[in-house]
Parts: structure tokens; sequence; C-alpha cells
């Protein structure tokens, strides 16, 4: 709950101080794990709040930014993969009309990996098999290498496929799937410098295969 109150100070003063008639909270961190939806604890407005004020383990700390953006009345877009907009920070945000966005800015190999399958995908090909290997360093993949975090990573990249898929029953049959893997190593020396690989393997006409 302090935590809480010393954002929405922040943001009062921010915007008191540089003159602005609205303030936008953009969540730029690490990857925080999956929090668990759980009745009394996440799943509504008052539960929410209560569980903020009682420090529940449940409720991440983007949660929380997100939660004193909505009471300050700022739209909070999320740029982070987790589920920081559990059912109880929809429900505030729709009460109080205040708009909140994203779930992972997806400006790399996920980027990439959407922009491939949308074109397999619309050119008839049908993608099969699709493996992604990741490493890099400093705080980030030493965060991405908690199983718990890369999880969390690991859903994102999925969705992008899974929601390709659903938008073509020609190609994909109800609840097929592409075999889909992700891996993320942590190799400190390499530092910022990410290092991604994709492999797509799809199935094309006369019975061919195409590898990508």
């Amino acid at each position: 709950q302090e935590q809480m109150e010393q954002i929405r100070k922040d943001i009062k003063d921010f915007k008191a101080k540089n003159g602005l008639d609205q303030v936008i909270l953009l969540w730029t961190a690490n990857t925080e794990r999956f929090s668990a939806v759980e009745e009394g604890v996440n799943d509504t407005a008052e539960n929410i709040l209560s569980s903020i004020e009682m420090g529940e383990a449940e409720v991440s700390a983007s949660t929380v930014f997100a939660v004193a953006s909505i009471l300050e009345g700022c739209t909070f877009i999320n740029g982070s993969p987790q589920n920081t907009f559990v059912p109880g920070v929809i429900e505030l945000a729709r009460q109080k009309k205040v708009f909140i966005a994203g779930d992972d800015f997806k400006s790399g190999q996920t980027k990439m990996k959407s922009v491939m399958v949308d074109f397999l995908v619309s050119a008839g090909i049908k993608p099969v098999s699709i493996v992604s290997y990741n490493h890099l360093g400093n705080n980030d993949g030493k965060n991405l290498s908690a199983p718990s975090q890369f999880r969390s990573k690991e859903i994102s990249k999925s969705n992008v496929v899974d929601d390709m898929v659903a938008s073509n029953r020609i190609l994909f049959e109800e609840d097929e799937h592409p075999d889909h893997v992700v891996v993320i190593k942590y190799v400190p020396y390499v530092g910022d410098s990410k290092r991604a690989m994709d492999e797509y393997t799809s199935e094309i006409f006369m019975g061919g295969k195409n590898t990508i």
C-alpha cells in the first residue's frame, strides 16, 4: 500500500511540476513471473485493492504500478509479457474509465515471428514446426534464466503463433497447432548483444517440406 501511494504521489508531483494535462505510464522493466489469478485476491477491483493493502504475494510490481496509474486517471501501457492486467485490474480500469494496453513490446524475435507466421499462413503454407533459440547477457538474460520469468516470455511468444493459426481453419483443424519450442539461455559475456535464431518447417503442395 505504501509503495502504491508513493507511486501516486510521484505521478501527481510529476504532473504538477511539468504543468501537464495528462500523464501516460509506460512499463519497460524486466519480465516478471505470471501471477496466479486467485479468487479473493486479484479477481475483482475490490479484491485487488484489498490485496495491495495487505501486501499479497500474488500482486506483482507491475500490477501495483498499473493500479496506481488507474487511480490517478492515467493511461498505463505494459511493455513486458507477464499478466499485469489480471481481472481485478481490468475491472478497475473500466470502473475508472482509464485506458490500459499492452502485453509485451514484441520488438525483436517475437516481432519477426509474427511477420513470418503471418506470411506463411497467408500464402497457404502450413508451418508445422517452429523452433526459436536465443542467448543474451546482462540483467535481462539473467532474469529470463529463472523458470517462472521464462514461462511468461514463452507464453507471449506462443500467443503470436496461436493467433495466426486460429485465423486460418483451412490449414489448421480446431485445436491443431505447430510444434513450437522456445529456448533462452543466459550468456553473461555477450551483454546486450542478443543472438536469436529461428527455424520454420512447413508443409507445402505435393507432400513437400519447406524449411526457412
